[in-house]
């Protein structure tokens, strides 16, 4: 989003200062030099729009037509203030009111950049609301088959925290979708086909992820799991390479049927637009605060470099393990009505290859520690991604 709006309120003309316009032209303009985007003022009827709508109170004295409009859009509302005219002052006396009616709000005041980097996070969060609203999940197979005991989302649950609709779909549609064989080629299927792996397994891998690709298209979804060990006597293969592609294409696509991982992968992704890795925290050490999680399969796009190899529990199939420099990730985990989240900051050390695990492995610090994974754990699998993205997780939970 390259303009941003505002509702202009200021007080009445006769008693505030007429130099108000001309500074208030000002503070904007240079508030989207450090948003990198034009910011301009709007009436109502655009700013209803808006993904964020934003109130700009310019002086004292605007707590009057605030009050007038404000229900016009939801919550909650954005005060933008400048350092003069009485803007702060007012802005209070607004948020006052919103806190007595039980309405949420928010004073943005400070440096132009304190306040731009706060605009960037509550937009990342409006814009990651209105996504998840629209959002289809498929599950692909029955979750409860799936041997996880703790990593069943409740559709109902999901549904009233944020929206998203979980569709189930039956496992035999899969594999008469693989029986009918091919897929659309890209950048990815070329990649993967030049690999120096076994041609007959990279073909087999591929075709789940054509069968894969053709349901999101026909059931029309935004995000998919798949009971992938299933595939394992169904077809011989696996589907780590359909899940590692679609993840790179924008889809969140989860393993083991996991729907509890698969919002949180697909939250993850519509908050920061990074793909994430799902994966088992395998190794803990609380002293040093460091765990190595692993998993066959991660998004094509992620590492700077990798291998294919087979499936580590069957031996089969077509697995990727990736490889990537050290620096900042996110891990993040959330339940099923999002009334509980983990969101911690990590440094990658290094990716490994040890045999005894998952093909994928990174081993993290983590700032926090490890007592969460200890003592509270949201089920198993956790997903990371690239950057460092917990002010945005936590205001997405904050705000709801």
């Amino acid at each position: 989003m390259n303009q941003l709006g505002c509702l202009f309120l200021m007080g009445p003309v006769d008693c505030n200062n007429p130099h108000i316009p001309a500074y208030s032209d000002d503070f904007l303009a240079e508030l989207g030099k450090a948003l990198n985007k034009k910011i301009s003022c709007v009436p109502m009827e655009e700013l209803k729009t808006q993904e964020l709508p934003i109130f700009f109170i310019a002086s004292g004295g605007a707590e009057e037509s605030f009050k007038a409009v404000f229900k016009e859009v939801e919550g909650p509302y954005i005060l933008l203030t400048t350092p003069a005219y009485n803007s702060l002052a007012a802005a209070m006396e607004i948020l006052g009111y919103l806190n007595e009616i039980g309405a949420k709000g928010e004073i943005l005041h400070g440096s132009v950049e304190a306040i731009a980097k706060r605009i960037g996070v509550l937009e990342r969060v409006a814009h990651a609301k209105k996504q998840l609203r629209s959002m289809r999940l498929g599950a692909i197979g029955d979750p409860t088959a799936s041997g996880l005991i703790s990593s069943v989302a409740d559709p109902k649950k999901v549904y009233d925290a944020c929206g998203m609709k979980i569709v189930d779909i039956n496992m035999q549609e899969l594999v008469d979708e693989y029986h009918k064989g091919g897929y659309v080629e890209n950048t990815y299927t070329k990649q993967l086909k030049a690999m120096n792996y076994s041609a007959d397994e990279v073909e087999k891998a591929l075709n789940v992820y054509g069968a894969s690709k053709r349901l999101v298209e026909k059931y029309d979804l935004q995000a998919v799991t798949v009971r992938c060990f299933g595939l394992l006597s169904a077809i011989q293969t696996t589907g780590c390479l359909a899940l590692a592609i679609l993840n790179s294409e924008g889809i969140p696509a989860a393993c083991e049927c996991d729907t509890k991982s698969a919002v949180s992968m697909s939250i993850m992704y519509a908050l920061t637009g990074e793909p994430s890795f799902m994966a088992n925290p395998s190794c803990m050490d609380p002293e040093m605060s460091e765990i190595i999680f692993a998993h066959c399969t991660l998004p094509i796009s992620m590492p700077d470099s990798y291998t294919l190899t087979t499936h580590f529990e069957s031996g089969i199939g077509v697995a990727v393990s990736g490889d990537m420099a050290p620096g900042p990730m996110t891990i993040f985990k959330c339940n099923d009505d999002l009334t509980r989240h983990y969101a911690g900051e990590a440094e990658l050390i290094e990716t490994m290859h040890r045999s005894d695990l998952c093909r994928t492995q990174m081993r993290l610090k983590l700032k926090d520690g490890t007592d969460y994974f200890a003592h509270s754990p949201i089920s198993n699998h956790h997903m990371i991604c690239r950057g460092e993205w917990t002010d945005v997780i936590n205001e997405y939970f904050a705000s709801l």
